[in-house]
This record gives structure tokens, C-alpha cells and sequence, in this order.
């Protein structure tokens, strides 16, 4: 049988396919990102909830995204900003562009730029409130003390 030499060589390539695209080029995004945004936000009682970072109709945040655990294509971290702390789980798309969160109240969409920027729009619907965001993700660059060891 001549076609068994054909199968045997597609299944080889497409076995190496594979390992490519779950390989290295996962981008490695642990670390401390400083985030800018803004957005707007409907109250729909007295106040925001206690997870809403965003307070007025329209607004600005800054806040900062620690992404402290990665395994693969799915991290584990925290959001903060002056007005509320979340834990997030992300996944990492198939593509190692796109960029998908989720939090205590909230999703996000996002695109990885490059290594150090994820520009992303955030959404969510409670009870309280309603909010709409975009904004950008910066990895934060570690500081190194000269003369001391990691």
C-alpha cells in the first residue's frame, strides 16, 4: 500500500504542528501590570457594588494587575485600585493574541500586543451597576538593587 507512507508523514507533521502551537510561543505575561482606563457606569440603585472600580457616569482608573500564577495558557492573579481588590483566572487565546479574563463581576476581552502591553475591554452587569471599559495593560518593569543577588 503506497498510501500508508503518505498517512504516516501527515500525521508526523501535524503531531509537530501541534506541539508548536502549545509550546513556547505562549507568552510568558506573569508579573505586576500597571492598568490606565476608562469608562462609564450606570448605577441602578443608591451606590456601585463593592467590587465596582469605577464611581461616576464617566470615569478614569488607574490600578494595577498582578498575575502571580501561570500554567500554560491559563493565569491566576489579582486586580487592584483605590476602590476594590478581585482574584481573576485569564486564558491566553489559541492565537497568543488574544487575551480572555474573568472576575469576581466582570469579563474581559483583550489583545496582547507585544510582551509588555495588553490593550482590553472590560464588561459587566449586577445588581448595582453596569459598567463599560477599555483601556491598557503595561508590564511594570521590575527593579533590580545593584550589588544584590535575585
Amino acid at each position: 500500500m503506497k498510501l500508508m507512507p503518505v498517512l504516516i508523514a501527515m500525521a508526523v507533521l501535524l503531531s509537530r504542528a501541534g506541539v508548536g502551537l502549545a509550546g513556547p510561543d505562549i507568552p510568558d505575561l506573569r508579573g505586576t501590570w500597571e492598568v490606565k482606563g476608562e469608562g462609564g457606569l450606570i448605577v441602578k440603585g443608591d451606590a456601585p457594588g463593592d467590587k465596582t472600580h469605577h464611581r461616576s457616569e464617566f470615569s478614569t482608573i488607574t490600578a494595577e494587575a498582578a498575575i502571580t500564577n501561570q500554567q500554560g495558557r491559563v493565569l491566576h492573579g489579582t486586580f487592584k485600585s483605590q476602590r476594590a481588590t478581585e482574584r481573576f483566572v485569564a486564558v491566553i487565546g489559541i492565537d497568543n493574541k488574544s487575551f480572555h479574563y474573568a472576575d469576581e463581576d466582570g469579563f474581559i476581552e483583550g489583545e496582547i500586543v507585544d510582551k509588555d502591553r495588553i490593550n482590553i475591554v472590560y464588561r459587566h452587569v449586577t445588581a448595582k451597576d453596569i459598567v463599560v471599559a477599555n483601556g491598557t495593560w503595561m508590564r511594570k518593569k521590575e527593579s533590580r538593587l545593584s550589588g544584590r543577588s535575585p
